[in-house]
């Protein structure tokens, strides 16, 4: 059974009817008991009518009652002698009693009261199937309105829960009718229930996310073909200068700026591909372990050492206790080490390797011959990595643009994409961690990566 409104119908009628019931037998049992008490009372009225009756007891004659139920009436004297005996038919108690009782009298039980008086005892007698059909029959009419109401309240709640769930239908109706294409908010019309209002808001949040991937792949796309365009234009136009070569020496400059035309469509595309696996939305799959920002940091500088040897650019290496932080005891050089091994994050050791050889490359081909490439792994609250170059540096003014796609510098090297720092900044947002841009101190730039505590 999955509707919810059949399941809750059938759980609040199973619980009216199971109380219909209780209190209906607690009711009958009531009025059972509270009818007895009445005709008990009716007893003993009767015979405080006939206490100032006994001197005339020999003439005295009591009249049946309208409802057919017999009563025997008997008056004793003093002396225990009968004054006035039961109605002809009728069978006789034969001896005085006071107060209740019942007895069995020819084989039918009767409920009796006898009133001890000056005079005598007056008895007054009553069968007791007679005072049960009375008091079941006012018994039965107190409990069956409660059973007559029961189908009136069943179908009062069957409607009052389809009225409460409406709401939740409409939502459906509203889910239903939406295609692939529709992510503007839901919307079922009038005020919510407070169960409801959670779900319709995380789908609203949900639907604005999943258009947000949209748009960022959307734009990712037509991005990516517009910087597609100039490199394999560049690749067309060195294939027809190689065709119109007059002799092998223009062939041969043709065929380098045909090589190196490809290698720019290589990186790019590469590059390209990195982006677009590191996406936050795209990479949420790939579980984040813990591990040393070390061993990915060591592996991405040796991929990068080959630029910069090509360079003349001295590229390093190191752990270091960050300003700040606290700082191992002994030589600088094992409190470096210690710093670096101390430096845990939780992360994609693949994805890292990519972060720290973007920081690396972007330092190395921006900084002029002769100058010198700093990585850092330190400790400050969270794992630190710092890269620091001798280059021009990015000014102030244009730090803000430097994340975005395909935004290249004026003064960018000629095989630049233009998706290094951002490529740094997907993979940052996807470890949770914050990437900052400052002047070093001995000029040039300076790249903070802070992860967060593992």
């Amino acid at each position: 059974m999955r509707s919810i409104r059949t399941r809750l119908l059938l759980a609040l009628l199973a619980l009216v009817a199971a109380v219909t019931v209780a209190a209906g037998v607690l009711t009958y049992r009531r009025v059972l008991a509270e009818t007895s008490d009445l005709l008990d009372y009716q007893l003993r009225q009767m015979a405080l009518s006939l206490e100032s009756q006994i001197p005339l007891a020999s003439r005295l004659t009591v009249t049946p009652p309208q409802n057919g139920a017999d009563f025997i009436v008997e008056i004793w004297d003093l002396l225990g002698g009968v004054e006035y005996p039961s109605r002809p038919g009728l069978p006789t108690i034969n001896r005085p009693l006071l107060g209740y009782a019942d007895l069995q009298l020819q084989g039918r039980p009767w409920r009796v009261y006898g009133l001890q008086t000056l005079a005598g005892v007056i008895e007054v007698a009553q069968p007791l199937d007679v005072r049960d059909a009375l008091a079941r029959a006012a018994a039965l009419r107190v409990v069956w309105p409660m059973l007559v109401l029961l189908p009136l309240l069943a179908a009062a709640m069957a409607a009052v829960v389809g009225r409460s769930l409406a709401p939740l239908r409409r939502l459906a109706v509203e889910v239903q009718r939406r295609d692939a294409h529709s992510l503007t908010p839901l919307s079922v019309g009038g005020p919510l229930p407070e169960e409801i209002s959670p779900l319709v808001e995380q789908l609203n949040a949900l639907l604005r996310r999943v258009d947000e991937a949209f748009a960022t792949q959307r734009s990712f796309i037509a991005d990516a073909a517009h910087e597609l365009r100039s490199p394999l234009t560049a690749v067309r136009l060195q294939l027809q200068l190689l065709d119109r070569a007059p002799d092998e020496a223009a062939r041969e400059q043709a065929r380098a700026a045909l090589g190196a035309a490809v290698e720019r469509a290589v990186h790019l595309i590469s590059q390209l591909l990195t982006l677009a696996r590191n996406e936050p939305q795209d990479a949420r799959a790939r579980e984040l372990v813990p591990l040393p920002l070390a061993e990915p940091a060591a592996e991405a500088v040796a991929e990068t050492h080959a630029l910069a040897m090509s360079r003349g650019i001295e590229l390093s290496l190191e752990g270091t206790a960050l300003p700040g932080a606290p700082r191992a005891p002994g030589a600088p050089g094992a409190a470096a080490a210690r710093a670096a091994s101390a430096a845990i994050v939780r992360g994609d050791r693949e994805a890292l390797r990519i972060l720290v050889r973007n920081l690396a490359d972007n330092a190395v081909r921006y900084t002029p011959v002769g100058g010198r490439v700093e990585v850092r792994i330190g400790v400050d609250g969270g794992a630190v990595l710092q890269v620091d170059d001798s280059g021009p540096g990015i000014p102030p003014a244009e730090r803000e643009r430097a994340f975005d796609r395909f935004h290249r510098r004026a003064a960018a090297p000629e095989d630049g994409c233009g998706l290094g720092l951002a490529i740094v900044q997907a993979i940052a947002q996807r470890h949770g961690a914050s990437v900052a841009l400052a002047d070093a101190p001995g000029g040039g730039l300076r790249v903070t990566v802070h992860f967060p505590p593992a």
